[in-house]
């Protein structure tokens, strides 16, 4: 058995953030063990986020836009983010500079293992043997082969394309935030545009429901929106897909005196949007602080406020039922708040009165009924393989 101060088990974006933030001097004398199946290399992910400063990993943003745009079958909108900015970081950047950091750093050991089991005393099990640490940051689960689930909960699931086209056909200043002018299928779905220059982008076609499709009609839905744009003449570059839960399953960080959960498996994504990134820097951080200072790593975490769960199980409750798609929902919160109202909102900054606002420009009585519902029960949670 090998024993470590710290094991981190899985090197996702949380499993890599808080190695990255263990890389500090403060902690060169701690141990730390970064499990994961594979060492990712490929863009296998694109990781965007608005924001108005800078943010952990700034040095790998490669592209940011000042404007966006929301559309819908009779709405259309450009806005101008000031004081945000729409950025992105390639997950490719990403693993490259922290494996790189780690592969420098005499403390740390990397293993290239598959989890089979974690228990409460900190002790990690793979199939070639046992690790025993101080304490373990558990963010392993796979949401594409099971998933916690609960009856609100929803999954972000997608396909993008990066294409180039021979000639000029995009604005590389504005991206396209959610499009909504395809056709929703009784629920909620929108085109998604990230333009790299005018004639380079990726372009995205993402569903919010409760099951996933076979890939040849993510392809299907995908040639039909590029038509929809009237792209027909480009190549493809690269693919991506993915899901994410959008969720008011209750996560927890902490599991035992020894254990936290980290990342989506901790409740670091947040259930409405999805957006994780800045997230998970806010909360590591003050994880690693606590760690610093002796603290239970879990101490006075900015986690997300008891209302804004509420806000984002209300939303989830409207979509599950079916009585709106995602473009009478959305287009109408886009067009009568604005993009910047909304951000606040998405950051959880606003105040109770801009709140308000907000959820009166929402299909009033359907959401007021949803957000009692949401302060009146607890989700139960069941274990649910996906079709």
């Amino acid at each position: 058995m090998k024993a470590f101060d710290y094991i981190i088990a899985g090197g996702g974006v949380a499993g890599l953030t808080l190695s990255y933030l263990l890389l500090a001097p403060e902690y060169r004398q701690k141990s730390v063990l970064l499990i994961d199946r594979q060492t990712k290399t490929d863009n296998d992910k694109t990781f965007c986020f608005w924001e108005k400063g800078e943010n952990l990993f700034e040095n790998l943003v490669s592209k940011t836009w000042p404007r966006a745009q929301v559309k819908g079958t009779e709405f259309n909108k450009s806005y101008d983010l000031g004081p945000y900015k729409y950025k992105m970081v390639r997950s490719a950047d990403f693993y490259t500079f922290i494996y790189k950091q780690i592969a420098d750093a005499p403390n740390f050991t990397v293993v290239q293992e598959e989890v089979q089991a974690i228990f409460d005393n900190a002790k990690v099990k793979t199939a070639r043997q046992t690790y025993t640490g101080q304490y373990v940051f558990d963010s392993t689960l796979n949401y594409q082969t099971k998933r916690l689930y609960t009856p609100n909960t929803l999954l972000q699931h997608f396909k993008g394309l990066v294409i180039e086209t021979k000639e000029p056909v995009f604005n590389a200043d504005e991206v396209t935030y959610m499009d909504f002018s395809i056709p929703q299928e009784g629920d909620c779905r929108f085109g998604y545009i990230l333009p790299f220059s005018e004639n380079k982008a990726l372009i995205e076609y993402t569903i919010f429901n409760q099951f996933l499709l076979d890939d040849s009609e993510y392809d299907k839905q995908l040639e039909s929106y590029l038509r929809k744009l009237k792209i027909t003449n480009y190549k493809v570059l690269e693919t991506e897909t993915g899901v994410i839960p959008m969720s008011d399953y209750p996560f927890s960080v902490k599991r035992s005196k020894q254990v936290f959960q980290i990342g989506i498996k901790g409740g670091f994504a947040k259930a409405s949007t999805g957006y994780s990134f800045l997230r998970t820097q806010r909360i590591l951080k003050k994880l690693a602080q606590n760690l610093k200072e002796g603290k239970s790593p879990n101490a006075d975490l900015p986690l997300q406020k008891k209302r804004f769960k509420s806000y984002d199980a209300t939303l989830l409750r409207v979509l599950a039922s079916g009585q709106f798609t995602g473009e009478e929902i959305f287009t109408e919160l886009f067009k009568k708040n604005g993009m910047h109202l909304m951000f606040k909102f998405l950051d959880e900054e606003t105040t109770v009165a801009e709140e308000l606002k907000i959820m009166s420009t929402t299909p009033i009585k359907s959401f007021a009924k949803a957000f009692v519902n949401s302060l009146a029960s607890k989700p139960k949670a069941q274990s649910k393989f996906l079709s």
